[in-house]
């Protein structure tokens, strides 16, 4: 049962990171693509430029390795780093989700639960049901 709980917990964090990276990356979903996400963070946020690259390829290509169980304890390390370094632009803002449109913006506890089941997949391993599994056994 631990490895379905795994496998449910890579499945689950995939399925909400990639909309937000494919918006990203993509310009899916109403995003801003590339050249228009890479502008809003270097230029609007002040990101380095290799940050912002390898925050944006982070939230696009992750999710895909956690679906797979591929190099999982790196993917979930990456995405745990992300939520955590996103939490600094959204502390402003308070703790909760902005569910009533009445705050500024969005508030830390998505990021803070996402960083938490990122980091307890990153600490338990992708499970007996993915690709790094099959990797061992060869």
């Amino acid at each position: 049962m631990e490895s379905v709980g795994q496998l449910i917990l890579r499945i689950t964090l995939a399925v909400v990171l990639w909309p937000h990276g494919a918006q990203k990356v993509l310009g899916a979903f109403g995003g801003g693509g590339w050249s228009g996400t890479y502008e809003a963070f270097t230029r609007n946020m002040g990101i380095p430029a290799p940050l912002a690259v390898v925050a944006m390829l982070t939230e696009f290509l992750a999710p895909a390795a956690l679906v797979l169980g591929l190099m999982t304890r790196l993917a979930a390390l990456g995405c745990a780093i992300l939520m955590l370094t996103a939490m600094r632009l959204h502390v402003r803002n308070g703790f909760f989700s902005n569910w009533s449109g009445k705050q500024a913006g969005e508030g830390i506890e998505y990021h803070i639960l996402f960083a938490g089941a990122a980091l307890a997949l990153c600490l338990t391993g992708p499970g007996a049901y993915s690709m790094d599994a099959w990797l061992a056994s060869l």
